[in-house]
């Protein structure tokens, strides 16, 4: 068997609204078809057994702490910043050497690494999987088929857009049609599985709206339950599972889905999960589910694409197609917990990255359908410091005070977290191609990248 890679890149346009056109959706959908191949992984089926042969974890170094892990979608923390140190962070003297690179269908699923392995999400022929590769060499290790191939409402992209999660040795992986999988994550066995709208009993989303592209939201895990957003109108539009059996736990909400992920914060004495829906910033209670607080937000197409951040004291949220952004700080008001905006902007505007926050600034692209450009504001006012269209649409990753961009084309950036002025510190360009719009993954001063063909691994190593 082979595992396919996109021949080419389907030119298809955006899947944010707006661009519409039937004939470019006809010539994206003819060109999906067309593949070269590379070497397919032992697949598992979904009641597979554990494989024969197995390649034993990397030996954890005692001083190497949290540095081999990349956990979660945006990282251990959710909000796209390693804590890694000892990085090459001047490519124009230093250009970092690729260590491997291996073909990989389409999809935008990011990576996460841990025990020496890195998981992502890709489509093969008529089935999307769960790929398990080996993280220092980039050998594949399993393949797991998750669900039939998803193609969107629009039929412009085709495969997974979540991000799995990685938890005390088992996956949670979401496919774009809400089926839930958790898996082991040496072997890729399959340990349960839900559908999500089937639980929860909100409606499938590809029957209910015009603009959908699928969950994109990756779970969050919450002591022992795996957040999720299926998006209903009856309690249902989050939800709440077992993350040791996948049984519903509870649901709250009336909102349709979001694509930005769900984030945990601990403040005012109350743990909160803060999620993104279509059309609003939603707080609740994780035991219960109780709603806690909410604030509307969002557009006309329900697309809130960037994940919230959070960071002293205050949450930051961005949105495109003219919603723009708003910092808030939450208090306490007659025992309830309020958000109390401190500024609104139209000044940036996330698509769908979501923008880091250092040291009193936020760094992110702003812009949707037309030209996008790269900016810089302040956090306490929200005024512009610099803007920039070296880098454009794309997605990013935090380190060591500075900022690593993927830009859609496949260009890598390497900028300093500058609040003075635009500071570029390397340009790869030829890595990727046309559309990356998964985010970065750093580990043990690794940079993993993927398109919607390949996957590759950067050294980043100081020397």
């Amino acid at each position: 068997m082979n595992w396919p890679e996109t021949k080419r890149d389907t030119k298809s346009i955006s899947r944010i609204p707006g661009l519409n056109q039937t004939c470019v959706f006809l010539i994206a959908l003819i060109l999906s078809t067309n593949f070269v191949y590379g070497q397919l992984p032992e697949i598992n089926p979904q009641s597979s057994q554990t494989p024969k042969k197995t390649v034993a974890p990397a030996k954890k170094s005692s001083s190497n702490r949290e540095t081999g892990l990349w956990t979660s979608f945006l990282g251990n923390h959710r909000n796209g910043i390693s804590d890694e140190t000892g990085l090459n962070l001047d490519w124009n003297l230093h250009k970092p050497a690729v260590l491997w690179r291996v073909p990989l269908g389409s999809g935008y699923s990011s990576m996460v690494i841990a025990e020496g392995r890195l998981w992502t999400m890709a489509t093969h022929l008529k089935n999307d999987f769960v790929v398990c590769f080996d993280a220092q060499s980039g050998k594949k290790l399993w393949a797991t088929v998750a669900a039939p191939t998803y193609i969107d409402h629009q039929k412009q992209a085709r495969g997974p857009r979540s991000t799995p999660t990685y938890h005390e040795g088992k996956l949670y992986c979401l496919l774009p049609a809400g089926d839930l999988l958790c898996l082991n994550a040496i072997s890729g066995k399959v340990l349960w599985n839900v559908n999500i709208f089937q639980l929860s009993g909100a409606p499938r989303q590809e029957e209910q709206t015009l603009y959908y592209w699928g969950m994109s939201a990756s779970p969050l895990i919450e002591g022992d339950l795996v957040i999720l957003q299926p998006g209903g109108n009856n309690n249902n539009s989050v939800i709440a599972v077992n993350k040791d059996t996948g049984k519903l736990v509870w649901g709250a909400g009336s909102d349709p889905p979001g694509y930005g992920s769900p984030i945990v914060v601990d403040t005012l004495e109350q743990r909160q999960i803060i999620v993104p829906t279509g059309s609003s910033i939603l707080s609740l209670n994780p035991e219960q589910g109780r709603m806690l607080w909410r604030i509307v937000w969002g557009n006309k197409y329900n697309c809130n694409c960037a994940t919230p951040v959070w960071n002293d004291e205050s949450l930051f949220i961005s949105s495109a197609y003219g919603t723009g952004c708003m910092r808030f700080a939450l208090f306490r008001q007659n025992e309830e917990i309020r958000p109390i905006s401190q500024w609104k902007s139209l000044s940036l505007q996330n698509q769908f990255a979501t923008s880091i926050i250092k040291d009193g600034y936020i760094y992110g692209p702003h812009g949707d359908l037309a030209g996008v450009s790269y900016r810089c504001l302040d956090m306490q006012r929200g005024k512009i410091q610099w803007q920039t269209r070296r880098v454009g649409k794309c997605t990013q990753i935090a380190a060591e005070g500075h900022l690593i961009c993927l830009t859609e084309q496949g260009t890598l950036i390497l900028a300093e977290a500058n609040p003075t002025e635009y500071r570029e510190k390397g340009n790869l360009t030829g890595l990727l191609s046309f559309k990356a719009w998964a985010n970065p993954a750093l580990a043990n001063r690794r940079l993993y990248l993927r398109d919607e063909k390949r996957l590759l691994c950067l050294d980043l190593q100081k020397k």
